[in-house]
């Protein structure tokens, strides 16, 4: 089954460039799942890989999000000029892909002003919009969903049952597809070439192992991710990015041998980049910490409005 899949990758597999495209076609047209970022010049590569196939925007009669961020839905409303697919995505997208500025909550941009204001330079914005970040690298799109799914469904692409395993922690409403017939998992964010950001409205850290025990539970053969190229040894790939994960639990818990850190301090740790720093560094280091906190190896002390941490001590 898998060669029926064709499938656009750009270039570069890191933000902010495109996710990949997964087209597959039947006697009405074709399937394309999620469709990149929304700036006219990545709409017109999907236009070029639908004519390399012999199809026209037009012909898309169904699209697939896997979840409702910018490098995989921004360019729908160049796509709805041209067709009137069904679009599907899981019900906790529906409000996001609806109203992008949602986005700000999902990635709790809010915890910049909340924790990193005494670090933003006097001429910067008072106000962070996601937005205004997404606009300039990798613009969002708008679409309202015909059709929603929840993990535990059954959908039929193509005349290929699929079963949809809700993915959390990079997205609330990230789903992953996968074909038990022959054992491919399109893995959307969740694992690829590059890990994602995860923030705790999106179901953080402690989400995204969640994810990754669902995965092990499939027999996989073949993993086509939204970010570089398929992934034949499916297995390693999900055991990498639970090691990446779990890699910066310990040093988080390792810096705290030394004694109390702040939440910046413990950001700084994890993120050295400037660039990083606010955003999603902040974001990150927080879902880190909380599942840490959650397992009872931290403890968390609020001072000025300041998360403070020490390793819980044990008898």
């Amino acid at each position: 089954m898998t060669e029926r899949f064709r499938t656009y990758q750009p270039e570069r597999a890191m933000w902010p460039a495109p996710a990949n495209s997964y087209l597959l076609r039947d006697d009405r047209g074709a399937v394309l799942i999620d469709a990149g970022c929304g700036y006219r010049e990545c709409y017109e590569k999907i236009v070029e890989f639908l004519a390399h196939e012999g199809l026209e925007p037009s012909d898309v009669h169904t699209l697939v999000l896997s979840h409702a961020h910018p490098d995989h839905m921004g360019a729908v409303p160049f796509l709805l000029e041209e067709a009137s697919p069904r679009i599907i995505m899981h019900e906790l997208e529906v409000p996001l892909a609806r109203e992008p500025s949602l986005l700000n909550k999902s990635f709790d941009m809010d915890f910049i002003p909340r924790f990193y204001s005494g670090r933003i330079p006097e001429d910067a914005p008072s106000e962070f919009d996601l937005l205004d970040y997404f606009a300039a690298l990798c613009p969002m799109g708008v679409a309202e969903a015909t059709e929603t799914v929840v993990g535990g469904d059954t959908l039929e692409l193509a005349g290929i049952h699929f079963q949809v395993v809700h993915t959390p922690g990079h997205a609330p409403g990230h789903i992953s597809l996968y074909n038990p017939a022959d054992g491919t998992l399109l893995t959307g964010d969740l694992v690829g070439a590059v890990v994602a950001w995860y923030c705790p409205s999106g179901g953080g850290v402690h989400g995204y192992l969640e994810s990754l025990d669902r995965l092990e539970e499939l027999d996989v053969s073949l993993i086509l991710p939204s970010h570089g190229p398929p992934i034949d040894d499916p297995a390693a790939a999900i055991r990498e990015t639970r090691e990446f994960l779990s890699a910066r639990n310990g040093a988080l818990t390792e810096e705290l041998r030394n004694g109390e850190r702040s939440l910046l301090e413990l950001t700084d740790l994890l993120f050295p980049s400037e660039g990083m720093k606010m955003f999603p560094g902040l974001q990150v280091t927080f879902s880190h910490l909380e599942l840490l906190e959650e397992r009872g190896l931290v403890v968390c002390n609020i001072r000025d409005g300041m998360p403070y941490y020490v390793l819980e001590v044990t008898c």
